[in-house]
């Protein structure tokens, strides 16, 4: 457990109770962002909530930035709409929304610096707030995409540090428990990109001739998010048949890793 301050702690206590306890919550996301940036600092932050159209994975934004009167401007939100419409397909953290996992990571934890340089959303929508690094706040419940939360800090700002990610764990917990309970007020959330998401790996497993127990197995692996061993159980398979399996799955497909078949499935 990373070590927080006194006044760390009480800053998370009063916004978990918010989160619990506002009764207009969807509506007053912007100011849970104002609470966000008293703990941590940043440029920008935008809280987008899961497309229950199933036509994208976001939908929704709400943005607040810190010492703006009047909010982000027209452009500014033009740039977040933008990203939804023409770069979401080349996030590189699309697979974790996809498979429902709660998640709080920095982007530079899953791509370099010169990678990132060459896409669309840094290019466009971080260029403007004036946004290098981010962190990525992705909240699920029972394999669920929710919603998300990213946060933006410029160059001269620096990277989020392992602290600020552990304390944005913590009100992500409750974060998303709050969002279940609101999109299952609202008849659920995800099962419309949950449909399309199995359609996507039927169509990886006929296009690549997949067995049944092998399109079993990437069901476990890419939409439910399952570990090894969580498979073995919910299989009622041993561990080196699993692994035949996947070596199987990888040989067909002409990939090698988990990872390569999650992006192989939703790109």
């Amino acid at each position: 457990m990373k070590k927080l301050e006194q006044r760390e702690w009480a800053f998370i206590d009063d916004i978990v109770y918010f989160i619990h306890n506002d009764d207009d919550f969807l509506n007053e996301r912007k100011t849970l962002l104002s609470y966000i940036y008293q703990l941590i600092p940043n440029n920008f932050s935008v809280f987008h909530l899961a497309d229950m159209s199933g036509e994208h994975l976001l939908a929704h934004p709400v943005v607040y930035v810190q010492g703006e009167e009047n909010g982000a401007s027209h452009e500014q939100i033009d740039a977040i709409n933008r990203y939804i419409d023409e770069y979401e397909e080349e996030d590189f953290g699309k697979w974790i929304m996809l498979v429902g996992k709660r998640d709080v990571y920095r982007e530079m934890d899953l791509i370099d610096d010169d990678e990132i340089r060459t896409t669309g959303y840094f290019n466009d929508t971080y260029a403007a707030f004036d946004v290098k690094y981010s962190m990525q706040v992705i909240s699920a419940y029972d394999k669920k995409f929710l919603g998300a939360i990213v946060l933006g800090r410029s160059t001269e700002q620096g990277d989020f540090s392992d602290k600020e990610l552990y304390m944005m764990e913590l009100i992500n917990r409750h974060l998303s428990l709050r969002l279940h309970h609101e999109f299952r007020k609202s008849r659920g959330a995800g099962s419309d990109s949950g449909a399309k998401l199995e359609d996507r790996i039927h169509g990886i497993a006929e296009q690549y001739s997949l067995t049944k127990r092998e399109t079993e197995v990437v069901f476990k692996v890419v939409k439910e998010g399952m570990t090894n061993s969580e498979i073995c159980e919910s299989l009622c398979i041993a561990d080196h048949t699993l692994n035949k399996h996947l070596i199987n799955i990888y040989r067909k497909c002409d990939i090698n890793s988990r990872v390569a078949l999650i992006h192989k499935v939703i790109s």
